[in-house]
């Protein structure tokens, strides 16, 4: 994999951000021949992230290694390639790009955002056709995808060489050429849940049981048909027929549903809390993290 890289001028990677995600993307990097610089403003997190990333790193055959930066500059400076995984706010991105390209005029600047779109987060970038996006999805090092988005003004040497690098690293790599909020993964996933928060608001059903039925129909088929294939599967003029029959009645907000907002103000956040729709006891949200990464490697394994 090394050799791939350096064919594609990139040695040395930087990762801003050692969190869940950016820890565990510096191990991919490091797994893939690249020495990575791993860099967190809140010092107190490095030293277990770095464990965390060079330990995946070790399983891999002309692994680099994963050190922990001492600034930001340390991160940036001498890397080819840099990625960032900071909190999901467009002015903290904004800053943080500005600051990327003023210590490296020649790396690739790539944003693992979710959901803002890149145009926006390069805004204040010095050469932003060298920013590009990289949804990684979370376990980034077991899900296979990674969404490649072209900004506005991302250049095509920066989509080709973002996407060949990941491509090596044995990521399912994908081309989003139109920079939409959401790209494409969590477009189709935030339309989901808000239809799932909507009938439970709604009072057509209960949490439980919104949850019960994705599992145990769409999530059983949709790992081996997605939902064109679906379409095209049943036919389309049924396909056509169920739209006019269903699309008028489902949920069109064009906010987050007032029951959210409900739970924040009452505190009731989620796994965090111990409780949002449902009720998470102490132990259930860390054992939920590993029934998520079997049911992925089993899912894999086919």
């Amino acid at each position: 994999m090394l050799a791939h890289a350096q064919s594609l001028g990139i040695n040395r990677a930087g990762v801003i951000g050692a969190g869940l995600m950016g820890r565990r993307i510096a191990g991919v990097l490091a797994s893939g021949g690249l020495d990575v610089v791993l860099y967190d403003a809140n010092s107190s997190v490095l030293a277990e992230a770095v464990d965390t990333a060079n330990l995946m790193a070790s399983a891999h055959q002309d692994a680099g290694v994963v050190r922990a930066g001492s600034d930001l500059r340390d991160a940036v400076a001498n890397s080819d390639y840099v990625t960032e995984a900071v909190v999901e706010d467009l002015t903290v991105k904004q800053a943080l790009f500005e600051e990327l390209s003023t210590y490296s005029t020649t790396a690739i600047l790539a944003s693992n955002t979710s959901v803002l779109p890149i145009t926006q987060v390069a805004a204040r970038a010095t050469n932003p056709e060298r920013v590009v996006g990289t949804h990684w999805w979370n376990p980034p090092d077991l899900i296979p995808i990674v969404e490649v988005i072209r900004g506005e003004q991302t250049s095509t040497e920066t989509m080709d060489r973002t996407f060949s690098l990941l491509e090596n690293f044995g990521k399912l790599t994908v081309r989003v050429e139109k920079d939409v909020a959401g790209f494409v993964g969590n477009r189709l996933q935030h339309a989901l849940w808000r239809e799932a928060i909507a009938l439970v608001a709604d009072g057509v059903c209960d949490a439980e049981t919104v949850d019960l039925v994705c599992r145990n129909t769409i999530g059983l088929r949709l790992a081996q048909m997605g939902p064109i294939e679906t379409a095209d599967y049943v036919g389309l003029d049924l396909t056509r027929a169920i739209h006019d029959a269903v699309l008028p009645s489902l949920n069109t907000d064009d906010a987050a549903n007032p029951i959210l907002t409900a739970l924040i103000d009452a505190g009731s956040l989620g796994a965090k809390s111990g409780q949002g729709f449902l009720t998470w006891p102490a132990g259930r949200r860390e054992q939920a993290a590993t029934d998520l990464a079997a049911h992925v490697k089993s899912q894999l394994a086919h």
